[in-house]
Order: C-alpha cells, then sequence, then structure tokens
C-alpha cells in the first residue's frame, strides 16, 4: 500500500510538473536572451558544454546549448532527469564512477565526466528546466563557484519563466483584437498591432451592426504589462458603448462616460490613454470620430488630397471633468482613412510633418491589407521604440454615394 501511494504521488507531481512546462508555452527553438547566460556560463567555468534544459515527457529538449548542436534527447539519456525528479542540484564530479549515469551516450559516446545541473522553478515550485554544465574531465566546484552557478542559474530561471508568461500573456493580448478583417463590395476595414515588447499598450477594435461600421485605436501611456492591462480596460469600456454608438448615440457622450468609468483606474496607475473612437454608415459613408488627444488619423481623398482627422482633445485621465466632441465628415467613393498610434512616427523620415509621408503610404496602395502590410514592413525593416498601431479603412472607388 505504500509502495503504491508512492507511486501516486511521484505520478500526480510529475503531471503538475508537466502542466508547468506546458503552461511556459516555450517554443521549440533557441533564444538570443538564453543564449547570453549559456555563453557566460561556459567561459566563466571554462567547461566543454552548457545548456538549458527542458525535460517534457519523454524527450528532454535545449532552449540554448553551447559546445553541441543537439536538438533533443530521450529523456532517460540525460543527466537531467534527476535534478529534474528531485527538484535539486545534481553534483557529478565523474560520472564514470557514478553507476547512475555511468552507461549513459553523453559519457560512453561523448566523453563526459562532469556534471552540474541546477533545477529551474516555476513560482509554484514545479521544476521546469535544468541550468546545466558539462566536462570531458573530472571536476569539483569550490563554494564560490557553486554560488556563482547558482546565480546563473536563478538568471536562467527569471528569463525561462518570465519568457513563458510573456509569451502567454501576448497571445492573450493578441486574441482580444478582431479575428477577421471587414470586408464588403464596397468597403474593407482592417489593423494590425505590433508590440514593441511582447504584450503593449495599443490596442484596436471594430465591429459591424446594422450597417455600422464602430472602430477605434486607443493607446495607453508607456508599454510592457501595465500598458496591456490598462489597455484591456480600456478595450471592454469602449465595447461596452457599441450598442448605444450603432443606434447613433453622439459619441462625444459615449466617449466621456468611457473616461468616467477609467478615471479610478487612470489616477491609480498615473496613467493616461489616447484614443480615437468613429463610427461609418456602410450606406452613404457617413463617418462620426472623436479624437481624445491622438491626432493621428488622415483621410487621403480620390482626387489626392490628403486630410487631416484632428481635434483639439485631451487624452483621457489629464483633465477630471473633461468631456469630448463629436465630429463628422463623409468617405466618399476612392476614399482611404489610415489612423495609427504615434509608434508608426519613429519609423519615418520626417515625423514633424508626418502626413505628407504617411498620406504618400496610404495613396500608394489600392487596398487596406497592402497598406497595412507596408506598415509591418516598416516595422521589421527598423527597430520600433514603441507600440506600432494602425486600421485602415477603405472604400472602394465606384461604388454610388
Amino acid at each position: 500500500m505504500g509502495n503504491s501511494g508512492t507511486i501516486d504521488h511521484v505520478s500526480d507531481a510529475e503531471r503538475r510538473r508537466q502542466r508547468a512546462v506546458e503552461s511556459l508555452g516555450l517554443r521549440r527553438q533557441r533564444e538570443e536572451r538564453f543564449d547570453r547566460i549559456t555563453r557566460l556560463a561556459r567561459t566563466v567555468f571554462d567547461v566543454d558544454w552548457t545548456s538549458i534544459t527542458v525535460v517534457e515527457q519523454e524527450r528532454a529538449w535545449f532552449p540554448s546549448a553551447q559546445g553541441f548542436d543537439l536538438v533533443d534527447a530521450p529523456r532517460e539519456d540525460t543527466f537531467c532527469d534527476r535534478p529534474t525528479l528531485t527538484g535539486r542540484t545534481t553534483l557529478v564530479e565523474d560520472a564514470t564512477l557514478d553507476p547512475e549515469f555511468a552507461d549513459l551516450p553523453a559519457v560512453r559516446e561523448s566523453g563526459i565526466r562532469f556534471y552540474a545541473g541546477v533545477p529551474l522553478h516555476d513560482s509554484t515550485g514545479n521544476t521546469v528546466g535544468v541550468f546545466c554544465l558539462y566536462d570531458e574531465q573530472p571536476r569539483t566546484l569550490s563554494p564560490d563557484e557553486l554560488q556563482t552557478l547558482a546565480d546563473l542559474a536563478a538568471w536562467a530561471q527569471q528569463e525561462l519563466v518570465a519568457s513563458g508568461e510573456m509569451t502567454r500573456a501576448g497571445e492573450v493580448q493578441a486574441s482580444l483584437l478582431p479575428s477577421r478583417p471587414v470586408r464588403t463590395e464596397d468597403w474593407e476595414l482592417d489593423g494590425v498591432c505590433l508590440p514593441a515588447l511582447a504584450v503593449g499598450g495599443d490596442l484596436f477594435d471594430y465591429a459591424v451592426t446594422d450597417e455600422v461600421a464602430h472602430f477605434g485605436l486607443a493607446d495607453v501611456m508607456g508599454k510592457g504589462t501595465g500598458a496591456a492591462l490598462l489597455g484591456a480596460g480600456v478595450r471592454a469600456a469602449v465595447r461596452n458603448t457599441h450598442a448605444a454608438v450603432v443606434a447613433g448615440v453622439d459619441l462625444g457622450i459615449t466617449t466621456t462616460q468611457v473616461a468616467r468609468s477609467l478615471a479610478p483606474d487612470l489616477v491609480r496607475a498615473e496613467s493616461f490613454v489616447t484614443l480615437f473612437e468613429a463610427a461609418i454608415d456602410l450606406d452613404d459613408g457617413y463617418l462620426r470620430y472623436v479624437d481624445a488627444g491622438m491626432g493621428l488619423c488622415l483621410v487621403v481623398r480620390a482626387d489626392g488630397r490628403v486630410e487631416r482627422l484632428s481635434t483639439d482633445g485631451l487624452p483621457m485621465g489629464v483633465l477630471a471633468d473633461d468631456h469630448w466632441v463629436e465630429h463628422h465628415t463623409t468617405l466618399e467613393p476612392g476614399d482611404r482613412l489610415l489612423l495609427f498610434s504615434d509608434g508608426l512616427l519613429d519609423l519615418i523620415e520626417e515625423p514633424e510633418s508626418w502626413w505628407v509621408e504617411i498620406g504618400e503610404l496610404v495613396a500608394g496602395h489600392t487596398s487596406a491589407r497592402d497598406v497595412l502590410d507596408a506598415v509591418v514592413r516598416l516595422a521589421t525593416e527598423q527597430v520600433p521604440l514603441d507600440d506600432v498601431t494602425a486600421v485602415a479603412v477603405y472604400r472602394r472607388a465606384g461604388t454610388p454615394a
């Protein structure tokens, strides 16, 4: 009975550990942030091999490795199975003298004699990886070297766990964006969001109800997780106004309601939000909009004229009792609209007169998807300093007014 209980306990612990590894969402590819740690360890300890190893159900794989090109290996053929199961540092001074490791392929075929493995844990104590040193010569580690190894392993653990958390956060944030563009016989509406980090403070959204397209773009001050959390609140607040907006309620009223609902969070976070929100009647192109401090929307008319849709509205969170006013224009057949965050300004040559270069970008592409692909290329060719987000609305030429 005791043995059976122990087996079940170990099995349950291993199942939890496997779920913890899976929850990190690690991609099976080498990453520079891991490689810089293993390169440093190889130099500091003057060993032949170093690695960060992740042990899954039947195989071990290496998010980072120095000195060997092995992608993965059977779990039972690795040194790392022991520290993964015990959750404790394993130090093998001469593997040929240790019956647990002497028959491993790494010992018999590759000549590895020395191994040190420090388990890497998630926030609840599950072993999700191992930081490893290997050498072809028997050796030991001094107390100072053991401390250095522990310090490097702590760095690797932080990167490994944070990488998984940020990957999941990025996936969640991406899932909040519209899943597909709007395409009709007369209209195309699409967007793109490129966070400077794994997650960001930019967001866009759109939806169509009763032939009214309601869309918007918001930019929360800052980057990273904090901005992303506030951004999720902005998205929820704006979405709650969708029914009222498509029913014709003044956007100045709904935007002011959104600002009031966000005010306590913005005060606590000492942040503010710029927002451009609009609604288009897809039957006649009538466009209602509010600009809360963004000022980065333009329309390229069918005849080539460029118009900036900007107002003197302040960002949300600047003045406690502020309010916003609805403005109007019409998108005629052949007109094109691009709304974007200020991260795009860092990627162009003359940000002070951005409407000239961005206007040419919009005029040079015949579809919303094409102009957004051009924005992505700009962000790929350069290093964005901020999140880059854009929404494009194109009304095809030749459609009736």
